[in-house]
């Protein structure tokens, strides 16, 4: 499939089939058991979509998300609420791609006119779109944002070279994770400023959270490819996973404990974010061809129980 550079539906889409990432082990070892949990799934799709997809969700269940025709868009974005679908579109771009929501229904996301263009962020307030550019790059996209309206996301002078950014008050910091990589995504932030994100470093890519400045590691075990997307205020990390031959699923990371989690019988879930309560949003697919919406029961403590052993 070729890759939209704004399309959220990209990232959604066989990540590693869009940035060419073949698997490789990051870890030779034995990996320890990971609790399989199995919540409940609610699938959300546009009505006469063929792709759809959750990418994140308020405390009050406000979700948005992106829609198209097929894997290669164009994207449309929509927010759903109470069974009711708004849908938007950046005004005179082909491609709107809606990437996060906050609390008081700000939503921020990516646009393009097509592919080869220049990719700015936005933000939207449900009436007016705001463009976000840092500085004169070529792409910024807009992924994350917080109760306090700081916007997180990557930007560069392509979409082959970006790092990440923490933006407020339209003023961006740069913030560069580990190993000199070409792709560096900033995807979410909580309202103690908390971030989770990942990056695509040739044939690797690794998960990460920064708090209070310091790193942290997000390395599902086993897994060959770890991508960190949504992190709340009590600190429950979601994200997807690829181990070769076996999962492409979605997990939750707390206090130094994994999950993992599919929808039964889908070959691909992928988690896109995580809202207060503990509900992960994302999409599914059974053939890499149609792809649903999805929005989880609440993640709780009890799901990363040890004593209810792995299951």
């Amino acid at each position: 499939m070729s890759f939209r550079a704004s399309s959220w539906l990209a990232a959604l889409v066989l990540p590693s089939a869009i940035f060419a990432v073949p698997c490789l082990g990051q870890s030779a070892s034995t990996p320890p058991v990971v609790r399989t949990i199995y919540p409940k799934f609610t699938t959300i799709d546009v009505p006469g979509a063929k792709v759809s997809g959750i990418s994140g969700i308020n405390k009050s269940g406000v979700m948005v998300g992106a829609y198209g025709p097929n894997t290669s868009g164009p994207t449309s974005g929509f927010s759903y609420a109470n069974g009711t679908f708004t849908y938007f579109d950046y005004p005179g771009n082909m491609d709107t791609s809606p990437a996060g929501i906050n609390d008081s229904g700000l939503i921020v996301g990516s646009t393009t006119d097509g592919p080869g263009l220049p990719v700015i962020g936005f933000l939207c307030d449900g009436t007016t779109f705001t463009p976000l550019q840092d500085g004169d790059e070529f792409v910024t996209y807009a992924f994350g944002i917080n109760n306090a309206g700081t916007v997180v996301g990557m930007a560069g002078s392509s979409v082959n070279a970006t790092t990440g950014f923490e933006e407020r008050g339209g003023k961006y910091k740069t913030i560069t994770l580990p190993g000199g990589c070409p792709y560096n995504f900033i995807q979410a932030i909580n309202s103690f400023g908390e971030l989770a994100g990942h990056t695509v470093c040739g044939i690797y890519q690794y998960g990460y959270t920064v708090k209070g400045g310091r790193l942290g590691n997000v390395d599902f075990p086993g897994a060959q490819e770890t991508a960190a997307v949504g992190i709340n205020d009590d600190g429950l990390i979601v994200g997807s996973y690829v181990i070769p031959g076996g999962c492409f699923c979605a997990f939750a990371l707390k206090n130094g404990k994994y999950i993992s989690f599919a929808y039964p019988g889908a070959i691909y879930t992928a988690a896109m974010g995580v809202n207060s309560s503990g509900q992960v949003v994302g999409g599914y697919t059974f053939d890499y061809d149609t792809y649903h919406g999805f929005v989880t029961s609440p993640i709780t403590a009890d799901d990363f129980n040890d004593e209810a052993g792995a299951h």
